[in-house]
């Protein structure tokens, strides 16, 4: 995504400005890479009181970035991160240890449309030589892209990467042809279609059509910390982790229109409707137990290494990327 320095300055002034921990409740700080459809579960957590439930006060600051969170996960100005799975495989690279301790996301909900005018193209082949938007270069979408052109017997950057973000500018790029494609998220995607201006050639907002996509698990959504924050404070993990698994099994049992209703208004917008059916469209991707698939390291390994050949030039301890440790003594149901 597109990150701004005002962005990350704004998201750690709100972490500054916030009151002390409630008695007897250990204080965690959380920087999340997004406040999107695919990133309800932490939010839902905070709204639902299931963090205060397990003896922790959560602050949650959009950092809208996963590498700016990372950052500060690193800096050590938050506790954990609510972003990619992916990135744990990318600090292993770098020799640092991060690590996924509960899975919330498990298909990223990533969808591949073509502009209007294009008829012709029926599947991922025919996007050869096209300029395709995805929300910024080297993006976990433009990685994405990169793979699923790979898979359809193309190589990797057999398109024209753009830039466009997933806001009202990617709607344009679409809608005004400055893009033949792009892969990007809801709610942008729909708003396109709903227009008429743009058709879906791949469809990840379901664990089915994800996994046949790509061949394998695609988990996304997670949160993760430092091995040795994970290390110095299993209660504090295995608290986040029952919040977030109970945030999923209410997510599960409820409408669409129950689950906006819980969420602050800034993370909806102000077309509830439009929020309530990208939710819908998503529903099998959120982990009804937390627990990331032990195919799914591999897959997402593959995916980076299309993008960047050098991930593969290291052997990568796949097994620690992350622990089904936490989300093995979450209450189920």
């Amino acid at each position: 995504m597109v990150r701004t320095t005002g962005m990350l300055v704004a998201a750690m002034a709100a972490l500054a400005a916030l009151p002390a921990s409630a008695a007897g409740l250990t204080t965690v700080q959380i920087a999340s890479a997004s406040a999107s459809v695919s990133y309800i579960s932490p939010y839902i957590a905070l709204a639902k009181g299931y963090y205060k439930d397990a003896g922790l006060d959560v602050s949650i600051a959009n950092f809208q970035s996963g590498s700016k969170a990372v950052e500060a996960m690193m800096g050590g100005s938050v506790d954990a991160i609510a972003g990619a799975y992916s990135n744990g495989i990318l600090m292993a690279a770098k020799g640092q240890k991060v690590e996924t301790f509960v899975n919330f996301l498990r298909c990223p909900g990533y969808v591949l449309a073509v502009g209007k005018g294009h008829d012709a193209v029926k599947g991922v082949a025919d996007l050869k030589g096209m300029t395709i938007g995805v929300t910024a270069p080297g993006s976990s979408t433009h990685q994405a892209l990169s793979y699923l052109f790979v898979k359809a017997g193309l190589k990797g950057d057999d398109f024209i990467p753009v830039g466009i973000g997933n806001t009202a500018g990617a709607v344009a790029a679409v809608q005004y042809g400055k893009v033949d494609a792009m892969l990007g998220v809801d709610p942008t995607v729909t708003i396109l279609e709903r227009a008429g201006n743009a058709r879906t050639i791949v469809d990840l907002r379901s664990v089915d059509s994800s996994r046949a996509a790509v061949g394998g698990a695609y988990p996304e959504g997670s949160l993760l910390a430092r091995t040795d924050y994970v290390t110095k404070h299993p209660a504090v993990i295995q608290g986040l982790t029952d919040a977030v698994v109970r945030a999923n099994q209410w997510i599960a049992k409820s409408t669409p229109a129950e689950i906006v209703a819980a969420l602050p208004p800034e993370i909806v917008g102000t077309d509830t409707a439009l929020f309530a059916d990208n939710i819908a469209k998503m529903k099998t991707c959120y982990s009804p137990d937390g627990v990331l698939p032990v195919d799914g390291p591999k897959t997402v390994l593959e995916i980076l290494k299309t993008s960047d050949p050098t991930l593969g030039s290291n052997p990568i301890d796949l097994a620690a990327t992350f622990t089904n440790a936490f989300t093995d003594k979450s209450p189920k149901g």
